[in-house]
């Protein structure tokens, strides 16, 4: 009897794994580029990952939030998001590609 309980202890603790894994599927992450003003008035392509957001949500949470230089210490707060496409995506404004085209990536 004691073997019986030991083994379908064992069976779940191996089969939990699997089902996390499966739940995880909603945390795809989704590579964005957008088209933001900064508060310094500057104008900026930038790259952004999302995590279980539609592409609306995410635009509309970028408001107020910080971009950082490629220093990684000087940043910005984004003042306004004109345009967000996937990354492998193009734009859908000649002045967001124009931009685009000017910005390492």
């Amino acid at each position: 009897m004691n073997s019986k309980l030991v083994l379908a202890i064992v069976a779940t603790i191996l089969a939990s794994p699997v089902a996390v894994a499966e739940n995880d599927k909603s945390s795809d992450r989704i590579h964005y580029k957008c088209h933001v003003s900064l508060q310094d008035k500057s104008d900026v392509v930038h790259g952004f990952v999302s995590v279980g957001k539609t592409q609306s949500e995410f635009e509309s949470g970028l408001e107020g939030s910080m971009v950082y230089s490629a220093d990684g210490v000087t940043g910005s707060e984004i003042e306004s998001v004109y345009e967000c496409a996937k990354a492998d995506n193009s734009f859908k404004t000649k002045e967001a590609r124009e931009l685009e085209a000017k910005t390492p990536f």
